[in-house]
């Protein structure tokens, strides 16, 4: 008992072993443990003198602030995001194989949700309000909208007056 008192008291990150598993007694866990002291009770009441500052043995955290006000359903984002991949998947060869204005057209919303969906967690991500600030991120993401609009006008203006995505591509490809 007095040399787990003492390792405690040399080792500021000194863990001990429980039946909910390793738990380190002032703070955040690091691993690997550069002390780990075996679950008795003897040693666990060595330690009861020296409180942990803060024990938890749960692994739920809380998403940052910014994230929790804005009250997204980030699981339902995620669902449509998927979706929205695999029927890209399908609308591609669709468009290349009949290629027509109204299968073009879809293929250019679609083209530029996905993408603007994607570039849009990147700037939400990298462009946090704790780093820049509160105007720079709504400025960023304001950028991605109107990026986004258009590019959307551009593709349909394109597939409007000119020759469409798909001929332009396989234009091109004969190049």
């Amino acid at each position: 008992m007095a040399a787990a008192v003492m390792l405690r008291g040399i080792c500021r990150n000194c863990t001990v072993n429980s039946s909910y598993g390793v738990l380190r007694m002032n703070g955040i866990h690091r691993f690997p443990p550069r002390f780990v002291l075996p679950a008795t009770k003897l040693a666990s009441r060595a330690l009861i003198p020296c409180q942990a500052k803060f024990i938890s043995v749960s692994a739920k955290k809380n998403a940052a602030p910014e994230i929790e006000q804005a009250g997204h359903d980030h699981v339902l984002h995620w669902t449509a995001e998927r979706i929205l991949s695999g029927i890209l998947m399908g609308a591609i060869p669709l468009a290349v194989a009949f290629p027509s204005p109204a299968i073009e057209y879809f293929l250019a919303l679609s083209m530029t949700l996905h993408s603007h969906w994607g570039i849009e967690a990147i700037v939400v991500d990298y462009v946090r309000p704790s780093v820049f600030g509160k105007v720079i991120p709504k400025l960023a993401v304001g950028a991605v909208y109107g990026l986004s609009f258009l590019t959307l006008g551009g593709l349909c203006y394109f597939i409007y007056t000119d020759v469409g995505i798909i001929n332009a591509v396989k234009l091109l490809w004969k190049l």
